[in-house]
């Protein structure tokens, strides 16, 4: 009689995990500056909030909510968000398939220009602060390195300034996500030893002076770019490393 029971609850047990497999909706999110128009499966429930949603998309794409503007069908066309509270129900989703419309605030003005979406490799603006892969490199950059480099842009876009280091003899600086955790360090080219504008004050006195014999102010970069490259399968543990552009 006991193992009958027992079996009755193992049935009941697996019927409840089913229905409630059964409740979950398939969403997808797509970023309105992904110039490949790519898509985010996500599994929700049919109850979830929107702010639910920017909840998960943060722990995936390391934006905080706050940073995030989301919209849906027909609201799009006049550029409403929707509000953190309002359920998924509330905006018209009831099944699977339906696609949510994902805006990092900072990124572009506005949902108008969305369409002049900027790749990995590009500087958004004259004006803004960013940071991107250096065309020429960009073959050679690892994907892993590059979605660092997206974190690090969206560090910038919503106000984070790079960190100079407090030790060494150039300019290094830390740069952060949107969650203000450190993903990597830029160098930029023209404050390295006796390069211009070293921040440490190892600045040239006269021509051809350089802190390492044989190696030109600018060219350090260059040399670290080379021995990650050479690196192969990560027999020296060399970090990654790649050429990159950035203003703020």
């Amino acid at each position: 009689m006991s193992h009958h029971t027992e079996l009755g609850r193992n049935e009941a047990g697996r019927t409840s995990t089913a229905n409630n497999f059964l409740l979950d909706l398939k969403i997808f999110i797509k970023d309105v500056h992904d110039r490949n128009g790519r898509k985010r499966p996500l599994t929700v429930k049919p109850w979830a909030t929107v702010k639910d949603v920017k909840d998960m998309l943060c722990k995936h794409l390391h934006v905080q909510p706050s940073a995030q503007a989301i919209y849906y069908g027909p609201l799009l066309t006049s550029a409403r968000e929707l509000p953190n509270y309002r359920t998924l129900q509330d905006a018209g989703i009831y099944k699977s398939g339906e696609t949510l419309l994902l805006e990092i605030k900072g990124a572009n003005s506005n949902l108008a220009s969305s369409s002049q979406s900027h790749s990995i490799s590009s500087l958004r603006s004259p004006k803004a602060s960013d940071i991107c892969v250096s065309s020429s490199l960009l073959d050679l950059t690892p994907k892993s390195l590059q979605r660092l480099v997206q974190q690090a842009r969206r560090g910038l876009a919503i106000g984070l300034k790079p960190i100079l280091a407090p030790d060494g003899s150039g300019g290094s600086y830390f740069l952060s996500d949107a969650r203000k955790l450190r993903v990597g360090v830029f160098k930029p080219a023209d404050e390295e030893p006796m390069a211009e504008n070293n921040p440490r004050g190892y600045v040239p006195q006269g021509d051809g002076d350089s802190l390492r014999q044989g190696i030109r102010p600018g060219e350090l970069c260059l040399r670290e770019v080379a021995a990650f490259i050479l690196d192969h399968d990560g027999f020296s543990g060399v970090p990654m490393t790649t050429l990159a552009e950035a203003q703020h």
